[in-house]
């Protein structure tokens, strides 16, 4: 039987720095309350090893040891948002924080009257059967989907909805470790009768860190307001990876076009990216207050996304 050595604290080392365990003798931290302190660091600073070395991998947050030929991380597989019971659990989470992500006092809670699928003509006359959305995978469009639909599959593309009611929010996912081109649209015409304000579009994020989520990508369009008490209309989509997942957004704005009509609710955005989620979000700035912000848009996305690291565990 092999001998074992039981102390608070070893301090010896080699004359390399390594610590030395004399063949025979075993490590025993069954009595410890605490935890051992291995060696840790990114991707770029793993050591030279010849197999069996073990070390935390602070690039994906992983164990990992050295096979001999290649290291190998330990653990469970990056989080697989395409499972079902993953993204339920998901939607179901995000579905009861959606209320807390805009801004106060700047993004308006419409209302909302018709079939799960559109607004009709709620609030002063501004929705007149806009507001459908669309799921798009290279181009081609799904049909409408509902907002009080459970998860559903386009063309491999899952997704899911938070519910009829502000915000309207559908969040989608591809196979993990698949590249794919993906996206939103919207259609149908808001009712604004030719009038409104000027319709145009802004770059809300473009790779960037958000809440520790990277890449992040995000774009606005902001559609038509201040006809009569007509609250603003706009469209929000947004591109989410992590480091943990090993995201990678090959183009975050592939496809974005949308209508120069204010009565026209048409929108569009597809971004190509790997192991990473889409939203989109219906907002508003408000009756007759105007187009809303980049620093707007940026913290509904932010508040979104403390809660998506919230669910995560990140």
């Amino acid at each position: 039987m092999a001998s074992k050595i039981k102390v608070d604290e070893i301090t010896t080392v080699s004359e390399t720095g390594n610590l030395v365990i004399p063949g025979g003798v075993a490590l025993d931290g069954s009595q410890a309350t605490t935890a051992w302190k291995i060696p840790k660091g990114t991707d770029g600073e793993r050591p030279a090893a010849t197999g069996g070395e073990l070390r935390y991998n602070t690039t994906v947050n992983r164990l990992e040891f050295y096979n001999g030929t290649e290291w190998f991380q330990m653990g469970p597989p990056p989080f697989d948002l395409y499972d079902d019971a993953y993204f339920d659990a998901f939607i179901g989470f995000m579905a009861g924080q959606k209320t807390s992500w805009a801004s106060s006092g700047t993004n308006y809670q419409y209302q909302t009257d018709a079939s799960d699928t559109y607004i009709s003509d709620a609030q002063s006359d501004m929705y007149d059967g806009g507001n459908y959305t669309q799921i798009r995978v290279n181009g081609n469009a799904s049909g409408d989907i509902g907002y009080n639909s459970n998860s559903g599959t386009y063309s491999q593309i899952k997704y899911g909805q938070l519910g009829y009611s502000w915000p309207l929010v559908s969040i989608a996912v591809a196979p993990t470790g698949v590249s794919k081109t993906y996206g939103y649209s919207r259609s149908g015409n808001l009712g604004a009768d030719g009038g409104g304000g000027s319709v145009g579009s802004i770059t809300v994020y473009n790779n960037a860190t958000v809440q520790g989520f990277n890449p992040v990508s995000a774009w606005l369009v902001n559609k038509a307001w201040n006809q009569n008490s007509d609250p603003g209309v706009m469209h929000l989509y947004c591109t989410v990876g992590h480091p943990n997942w090993q995201s990678t957004i090959t183009n975050g704005f592939v496809t974005t076009d949308f209508s120069t009509s204010s009565n026209s609710d048409y929108s569009q955005y597809q971004s190509t990216s790997t192991s990473c989620f889409q939203m989109t979000v219906l907002v508003s700035n408000g009756q007759t207050v105007g187009a809303m912000t980049q620093g707007q848009a940026q913290t509904f996305i932010s508040n979104f996304l403390a809660d998506a690291k919230t669910h995560f565990g990140y």
